[in-house]
């Protein structure tokens, strides 16, 4: 019976290990996710500031780099978005992991108590006897 109480107690022990890790990763993720955005908006006001031309007059070669940067600009948005989209669909994977470790948590806990209640009975009612 010792040897139950014991193992439910690792275990409630190992699932809240788990549990911090996972929440560190959750932290870790949203630092990325918020460095991502920043970067996005970065882009976004680059290509803004590009697009808002003076009234004078356009060489064809200030044009041609122009339109270079903002087609380079364009796609290094559109990787920071789907990296984004990715990292925000591992961050959602870590929150359900971190629930269900934290159940199972609560269940190995409430085990280990169950048993350790059972054991106690068990010498009162030899010590009765």
């Amino acid at each position: 019976m010792k040897k139950k109480i014991k193992r439910f107690q690792r275990l409630a022990t190992i699932r809240k290990k788990d549990v911090s890790k996972e929440i560190n990763n959750s932290n870790l993720l949203q630092n990325e996710i918020t460095k991502n955005e920043g970067l996005i908006e970065q882009i976004n006001t680059i290509m803004e500031s590009s697009n808002n031309s003076s009234n004078k007059i356009i060489n064809s070669g200030f044009f041609k780099n122009n339109a270079q940067l903002l087609t380079t600009l364009q796609s290094q948005k559109d990787i920071a978005s789907n990296r984004n989209k990715y990292l925000l669909s591992e961050k959602e994977i870590i929150r359900k992991k971190i629930i269900e470790n934290n159940f199972k948590k609560m269940k190995a806990e409430e085990k280990a108590k169950d048993y350790k209640r059972h054991y106690i009975s068990q010498l009162e009612n030899k010590n009765h006897q």
